[in-house]
């Protein structure tokens, strides 16, 4: 597995959001698919590889402020759950901002993905609220 930027691969990242999130949770893809979504935004994407280099997942990212770091649209494709891409790909996110200086992440997560963002150390900072339909907690962490 590899985790690459792709800001110039955005098409493949918004093909594995389009997969997981609109078939897959039924989020409607003029929800999905925003102006961060644009050149220019100052939001960085990564594109998650399996080892032949086809993308399984994804994440974005982009400066609430110059230490705190809001991490959205993190998904992996269903047939690669369950196999450490998601732990690598989080533990990537703090490296990677660590090493600029951030001291903390912080993302929407939805509610069934909780368990999970808590075994990475996250913890929730907010009641539940709705994103698209689906029920989210505000969640954060701290690095660096």
């Amino acid at each position: 597995m590899m985790i690459i930027p792709a800001d110039d691969r955005v098409a493949d990242c918004i093909s594995v959001r389009r997969e997981v999130f609109v078939n897959e949770q039924g989020v409607p893809e003029e929800l999905e698919i925003d102006s961060l979504d644009e050149p220019g935004s100052g939001c960085e994407h990564f594109l998650i590889l399996d080892d032949a280099g086809s993308p399984i997942g994804t994440f974005r990212a982009y400066y609430e402020t110059c230490d705190r770091v809001h991490l959205q649209r993190f998904c992996i494709k269903k047939s690669a759950r369950k196999k450490g891409a998601g732990r690598a790909a989080f533990a990537f996110v703090e490296n990677h901002y660590a090493a600029k200086g951030v001291k903390k992440i912080t993302f929407g997560a939805q509610c069934t993905a909780i368990p999970f963002y808590e075994k990475c150390g996250c913890v929730c900072v907010s009641d539940v609220f709705l994103d698209a339909g689906l029920p989210h907690r505000t969640m954060e962490k701290s690095i660096g």
